[in-house]
């Protein structure tokens, strides 16, 4: 049951940066909050992979070190456009429900994983400490980004239970 909570938890965060990702106006993939920050554009890249990143790294048998898996995720990355984004986002929906079938409510509570930083956890907390956050965080500043660089009117359902793709006036 719990394996089901954390994958349906992953799944929403998926579906609702998809429909963010529709609302993104073409003349603003450029804006940047600040200097130094992510564009729009270069955050629904990230998004693209973030999700899935960590629990594919861990479910990887080659011994593949974390920065080879990142670049290998990140080679095509770039070539998304704002049009394919909602396409790939369903297809992180489709590899997290794959990568969570190779493992067990058990494995939640007893495999033991390392973060790209060394420290070890249980494979459930670091679910949460990973994709759940990281897709939870960047969805904000997406969300953001959008309030800041344009007239729609978003709100807080936007951001936590609209998951359908359908446009804000």
């Amino acid at each position: 049951m719990y394996k089901q909570f954390l994958l349906n938890s992953i799944t929403k965060e998926m579906k609702l940066i998809r429909r963010l990702s529709t609302l993104v106006p073409a003349d603003q993939l450029d804006f940047r909050p600040k200097e130094g920050m992510r564009s729009t554009m270069e955050l629904l890249h990230y998004l693209c992979r973030i999700g899935t990143g960590m629990v594919s790294y861990w479910e990887r048998k080659d011994g593949a070190d974390l920065r080879t898996h990142f670049a290998e995720l990140n080679a095509n990355v770039k070539e998304i456009t704002l049009q394919q984004v909602a396409g790939e986002m369903d297809k992180q929906i489709e590899l997290i429900q794959k990568l969570f079938s190779n493992f067990t409510e058990e494995d939640l509570c007893t495999k033991e994983v390392t973060y790209p930083w060394g420290e070890k956890a249980l494979l459930g907390q670091a679910l949460i400490e990973t994709s759940i956050k990281y897709l939870t965080s960047y969805k904000l500043q997406l969300f953001v980004n959008l309030k800041m660089s344009t007239d729609l009117k978003l709100g807080t359902p936007d951001l936590w239970r609209k998951t359908e793709l359908e446009e804000v006036i």
